[in-house]
């Protein structure tokens, strides 16, 4: 079962701010475990909507014809995270006069011979109308990395909107900032909870008519490209495929798949990472598993003989981990970062050996993600910090000087961070994106396919994304809409874009539905879409693409539809 825990709330104005490598080509020692010879569509959650049916009934005494006017808008769960069913019924009869004003009509009947006159008063309108409350970000059943999400939307009556709440994972509601009034913008900072979270805004009218929508954000990534492999946590189970030389898939041995095979241990999962040749998971109760290389300690362990079945890593409760390529990060749920395996860089952010220990420092911690041999948080407050290799400028302090302990980096404002082998990316708390370092194969989408950058710049072509992803000298953006855009070096149709050539500005992926979840491996990519599937493209030389054959000449240059058990 998930662990249960509060969900913090930040009622804070948010305003969105730009955030923010060696060189472009893979060691020896990097490749020599990855190659040998070298939504479009909106999500699918309807929108709330009001109509109004107007029949009308006879007074069969006196002929008289009034209209009869029904509106209301039911907002149904389902019990299965995810699905959300808007239900636009008619359940209230509300009779009014054909005017506005009080008014008195004299009806006169006989009976026993009497006239009798009765007064009939009507009072005008009543008001049923619920709000209608409509969410910009995020879509529904997207997945991140981040614990700090930023909601925003827009509430509408056809009086006035008097009050909105904030209601997370059924917990007591939450009352936002807001101007009343019959249109009003909302926006909520707020924290999820590791694995699948409801998220609810309600707005009332000051007849108190209530108007709602839901939205499921699950905090974990349930795919993710290594090396030369790949993972995914989907139909009740854990899948690899890809290499397994040091036993990175997890299923017990050293040898190779070239289709989906079940991961040991695994089917309580709710999050993943993998790097070069090491992966990681987070269970739903909070726990870290580790299997794959270990030369290094990266898997928290001492320095040793390879783990080709998942294990349990001592740590305290975490939300997140991530996998770098010979070091890894966890994120306990008490903000803080504990690291491990190499620190040939101050990668590790600390003194001392391989080990697992806490980074000095940092609290109130979101979101982490590691690098080749560098190292980066986001904190409540939205700054970022970063330690480890600077050689390329992916710290982002505007210099190429190493730095073995957490410095924070010339970012306003963040809620989630990606790192690739030597460039990092930064998403805004409204989807704005910057990126720092490395820029010899385009990564950082400034449109430019030329110098590093030592501080952060703007991609220019977002202002909406969610989150992303990053490795190699590749990365991914998911958009507000969800669909995927990819940019950087391509050489192994990697950006799914059906050719192989670099791309110095994010490029729309086409021939995908629409997009749940992103990972980006050494040379590969692999997504989950809406309806549970998984996708993959780019280098296929062990088989990471799951399609059944290996070799670089069976790349694939776009997406393909995984088959899964």
């Amino acid at each position: 079962m998930i662990a249960r825990h509060s969900t913090s709330i930040l009622l804070t104005a948010v305003l969105s701010h730009a955030a923010c490598g060696d060189d472009g080509t893979t060691s020896a020692s990097d490749t020599a475990d990855t190659t040998t010879d070298d939504p479009t569509a909106a999500p699918t959650t309807a929108i709330p909507t009001t109509t109004s049916t107007t029949t009308e009934s006879t007074d069969s005494e006196t002929g008289t014809t009034e209209p009869i006017t029904s509106t209301t808008i039911d907002v149904t769960t389902s019990a299965t995270p995810g699905t959300t069913t808007l239900d636009t019924t008619s359940t209230t009869l509300d009779t009014t006069s054909t005017t506005s004003d009080t008014t008195t009509s004299d009806t006169t009947t006989s009976t026993t011979g009497e006239t009798t006159t009765l007064d009939t008063t009507t009072t005008g309108a009543v008001d049923d109308t619920p709000p209608v409350v409509l969410l910009a970000r995020p879509f529904d059943n997207v997945h991140l990395a981040s614990r700090r999400l930023v909601v925003t939307g827009q509430a509408s009556d056809d009086t006035e909107v008097v009050a909105v709440d904030l209601v997370v994972n059924g917990e007591a509601p939450v009352a936002l900032s807001i101007v009343p009034g019959p249109v009003l913008e909302f926006s909520a900072d707020l924290r999820l909870r590791r694995g699948w979270n409801t998220i609810e805004i309600v707005a009332r009218d000051a007849a108190d008519n209530s108007g709602s929508s839901v939205r499921h954000v699950h905090l974990g990534v349930p795919v993710a490209a290594g090396g030369a492999h790949s993972l995914a946590l989907v139909n009740n189970g854990a899948w690899g495929f890809g290499r397994n030389n040091e036993g990175q898939l997890g299923v017990g041995d050293l040898v190779d798949r070239l289709v989906p095979t079940a991961a040991l241990g695994l089917d309580d999962a709710v999050s993943l990472s993998a790097n070069l040749n090491h992966s990681l998971a987070v269970t739903e109760a909070g726990a870290v598993v580790v299997w794959g290389r270990n030369d290094e300690g990266q898997l928290g362990q001492a320095p040793g003989a390879d783990v080709s079945t998942p294990a349990l890593l001592d740590l305290p409760e975490v939300v997140l981990v991530a996998a770098g390529q010979r070091h890894s990060l966890a994120l306990t749920e008490d903000g803080q970062v504990w690291s491990f395996g190499l620190n040939n860089a101050g990668q590790l952010g600390r003194d001392g050996d391989s080990l697992p220990a806490v980074v000095p420092g940092l609290e109130d911690i979101v979101a982490i993600a590691a690098g080749g041999t560098y190292s980066l948080a986001v904190d409540g407050t939205g700054a970022v910090w970063a330690w480890g290799n600077n050689t390329d400028g992916q710290l982002g302090d505007g210099m190429t000087v190493d730095s073995p302990v957490p410095k924070a980096i010339s970012m306003a404002d963040a809620v989630a961070v990606a790192a690739g082998k030597a460039h990092t990316l930064a998403v805004a708390p409204l989807g704005s994106l910057a990126a720092c370092g490395l820029n010899v194969s385009g990564q950082l989408g400034d449109g430019l396919n030329a110098d590093n950058e030592l501080l952060p710049v703007a991609v220019p072509e977002f202002a909406d994304v969610l989150t992303v992803a990053a490795s190699g000298n590749l990365s991914l953006g998911l958009a507000g809409d969800a669909a995927l855009w990819a940019w950087g070096q391509n050489f192994s149709g990697q950006l799914g874009l059906g050719d192989t050539a670099d791309r110095p500005a994010p490029t729309l992926v086409p021939g995908l539905p629409p997009v749940r979840a992103i990972s980006a491996g050494l040379a590969h990519s692999v997504i989950l879409d809406e309806n549970g599937g998984v996708w993959a493209f780019g280098l296929n030389s062990f088989g990471q693409l799951g399609k059944g054959d290996s070799g670089n000449a069976t790349n694939s240059a776009v997406p393909l539809l995984v088959a899964l058990p």
